[in-house]
């Protein structure tokens, strides 16, 4: 890569791309931002603009459940080396079916083909093979990989199903907040042929199923049983790009005509026949024979089950065009959680529990933060606090907002709060989602009892930032709102895990308190995964709430009430603080000087004692630890709060 001296960002960033690392030649060179803003802004939109567009293949991730991966290893010639449990259970030991073996040998001419493929039980799977070289991207167990690493002539044929895991349906039912019955109910129709079936399955009368499977569809924003499907399976399959194209999908995996695949992928998004009608242009009767085409040539004879290959073989088409796929963690410490919007807008967070704790919506940071770590959330759990972190609009499994985003992030917040049927909550809120903290205190004051914003990201067109990275960014947003968009995509497709593992090392060097916290065993690793699943289907929310601070936004004039706290992360304490939160009355100020970026993973006890002795005094009752303050340099520091490290670090 060019040296730093006498090379614009543009070409800086032209090499970097050139190497598929666009985003690195950003954080090594991030100096350059600022100047070539002011001298070259076009040249640096134009660049900006191609790594937005960068092959996916080249470092985009994919996160997928492992569980609902059949796998098995061919030899050359088609004999059978290695299946796991799953594949067996499927498709028996061996790959007889004629659509396995087409598959195989379109894969080992073209290197990937997918298709359909038929179980045992006469269900229709979605599948798919690689050579070698391919399959090694993906999250196969080691003696698949080694097997494929011995020759490349060796082939992974795959199926995926998670349809067919019932711990992902239990799962994802629980996310919804369904009742034992509804979580039955909804796991049975993802392959019973109705609602009668599924009621005969669960062992319950039929208008007893109608009526708790209408109250499943209205938690999850569902017109109809098939629309639960989708959106049961949406979160079953992972965190992975949508297909950009998923006619495409219906063309190579049914062999559809592509005016069957066009309507094909109507009635997998959720449309009735009238309503497809009406998308296409065509007449109704039209649009049925077209899926009813759609129906022999996949080997089924229900919309559910065209709904359902279609979430499914888009999963593998999405492991296929990225760079690396990686099978999710099960055993996160939270609960996912989904809140369902009047408008069908879906909004994710994660409960930590326990139920008898008093709620704190915990919001994440700019990019990272989707789960807490384990110890802060433990720090918080001990002094009797439920931590709730939202996913905030566009952000990994929360939709988009459609229109004002800080309104919607607000609104956002009340509706998880009545999902939870919690009248009022607590507010502990990290860098970039002070805006929509804010509002949610304009917009439902009586619903906040007490706020505590740490590392506040700085209103106004005055980036109030040390010389980081992220200031330098954030000035150069300011300057060019223009290639906020362009910026994030391009970010976005920059999260293989090791471009991910090595910028944050490069953001988090200058900061001791960060640095120590990524050196611990599975920190970074966290980290990582945070930032994947926060960005896996879209950059839209970076996008739209870094658009709102480069606007200006500023914090309303907010009636008395809620007690607010401020608490600056850094070393470099800049001043004017006071000055530009103004419009919070009743302010107070604190700081954690040693504390940067990862201050949740660094300073966790720190933070989760200040936030008992703030949301304690707003309530009026004793915490559960007492830190001592004392005042100076205009601000209230904690005694010791450095020292009191999560995981006992060192100051």
């Amino acid at each position: 890569m060019p040296s730093e001296a006498g090379n614009p960002l543009s070409e800086v960033l032209r090499s970097g791309l050139v190497q598929g690392r666009p985003a690195e030649a950003v954080v090594d060179h991030f100096h350059l931002i600022e100047a070539s803003i002011e001298r070259e802004p076009e040249a640096l939109a134009l660049v900006l603009e191609e790594a937005a567009q960068l092959d996916l293949s080249q470092a985009l991730f994919t996160l997928i459940p492992g569980q609902a991966l059949g796998v098995a290893v061919i030899g050359p010639g088609g004999q059978v080396l290695w299946t796991n449990d799953t594949f067996r259970s499927w498709f028996g030991a061996d790959v007889e079916g004629v659509a396995s073996r087409r598959l195989l040998r379109l894969a080992a001419r073209a290197g990937h083909a997918s298709g359909l493929l038929e179980a045992v039980d006469g269900a229709v799977i979605a599948g798919c093979a690689a050579t070698a070289d391919l399959a090694r991207r993906w999250p196969l167990p080691a003696e698949a990989l080694a097997l494929l690493a011995e020759t490349p002539k060796r082939l992974a044929l795959l199926g995926f199903a998670p349809s067919r895991v019932s711990d992902l349906a239990t799962r994802a039912a629980e996310a919804f907040g369904f009742t034992p019955l509804e979580s039955r109910l909804a796991e049975a129709l993802l392959d019973a042929p109705g609602v009668e079936a599924a009621a005969d399955r669960v062992g319950v009368g039929r208008e007893t199923a109608r009526d708790a499977l209408r109250n499943a569809q209205r938690k999850v924003g569902a017109r109809r049983s098939s629309d639960l499907v989708r959106r049961m399976l949406d979160l079953m399959c992972g965190e992975q790009p949508e297909p950009t194209d998923l006619e495409a999908v219906f063309v190579t995996m049914f062999g559809a005509t592509p005016a069957e695949a066009r309507t094909a992928a109507l009635f997998a998004r959720g449309m009735s026949s009238r309503e497809a009608a009406g998308a296409s242009g065509t007449a109704e009767s039209t649009v049925r024979g077209q899926l009813k085409a759609i129906y022999a040539k996949a080997g089924v004879g229900k919309i559910k089950d065209i709904i359902r290959l279609a979430a499914e073989a888009g999963v593998l088409a999405s492991m296929a065009r990225t760079s690396e796929t990686v099978a999710e963690t099960a055993n996160l410490a939270g609960s996912l959680r989904i809140a369902s919007r009047p408008d069908g807008r879906r909004v994710a967070f994660w409960d930590y529990g326990p139920r008898s704790g008093r709620p704190v919506l915990v919001t994440h940071g700019t990019i990272t933060g989707r789960t807490l770590p384990p110890a802060f959330a433990a720090a918080l759990q001990r002094r009797g606090y439920r931590p709730i972190v939202p996913q905030r609009p566009g952000f990994g499994l929360t939709d988009r907002a459609v229109d004002d985003y800080v309104a919607t992030a607000a609104d956002d917040m009340a509706a998880i709060l009545d999902a939870l049927r919690q009248s009022t909550a607590f507010a502990l809120t990290r860098d970039d989602g002070v805006a929509a903290t804010v509002a949610f205190a304009e917009r439902h004051p009586a619903r906040l009892k007490a706020a505590m914003l740490v590392h506040p990201r700085w209103p106004g067109l005055v980036v109030r930032v040390p010389d980081t990275i992220m200031g330098s960014i954030s000035r150069a947003f300011v300057a060019r709102p223009e290639l906020v968009a362009s910026f994030g995509e391009m970010l976005r497709r920059q999260t293989r895990t090791d471009i991910l593992a090595r910028l944050l090392r490069n953001l988090t060097k200058d900061t001791p308190g960060d640095r120590l916290a990524v050196a611990r065993p599975g920190v970074q690793m966290s980290i990582v995964r945070d930032v994947q699943a926060m960005a896996a289907r879209t950059s839209h929310g970076f996008a739209t709430e870094q658009g709102v601070y480069a606007r200006g936004w500023r914090p309303p004039t907010l009636k008395p009430g809620i007690p607010w706290l401020l608490v600056e992360c850094g070393r470099t304490v800049m001043p004017g603080l006071e000055e530009a939160f103004a419009g919070l009355p009743g302010c107070t100020f604190a700081r954690l000087p040693e504390a940067g970026f990862l201050v949740y993973y660094s300073h966790g006890e720190a933070v989760a004692a200040m936030f008992d002795a703030h949301a304690s005094a707003a309530e009026g009752r004793r915490p559960a630890t007492a830190p001592q303050t004392s005042t100076g340099a205009g601000a209230r520091t904690v005694a010791g709060a450095e020292a009191d490290l999560a995981g006992g670090m060192a100051r």
